[in-house]
């Protein structure tokens, strides 16, 4: 799977979703490197996490960002 998850964002928008979203520090790391371009699994390998717990972390950001929208 080398699709991104979450569309790319203005600064502006990611502000926003950042002071209004609540999320956790791993939330806002996935965020940032979500939206410049990474894939799921390279996102992964930079955090060190599994491509499983990148998949969780991505559901619950996309979670948040539609609730505050």
């Amino acid at each position: 799977m080398n699709k991104k998850q979450i569309p790319n964002f203005s600064k502006h928008e990611i502000d926003f979703f950042v002071d209004q979203c609540n999320f956790t520090a791993r939330e806002k790391q996935f965020l940032y490197l979500s939206n410049s371009e990474e894939t799921l699994e390279s996102i992964a390998e930079k955090l060190d996490y599994s491509v499983s717990t990148v998949n969780r972390i991505s559901k619950r950001v996309k979670c948040k960002i539609m609730k505050v929208l």
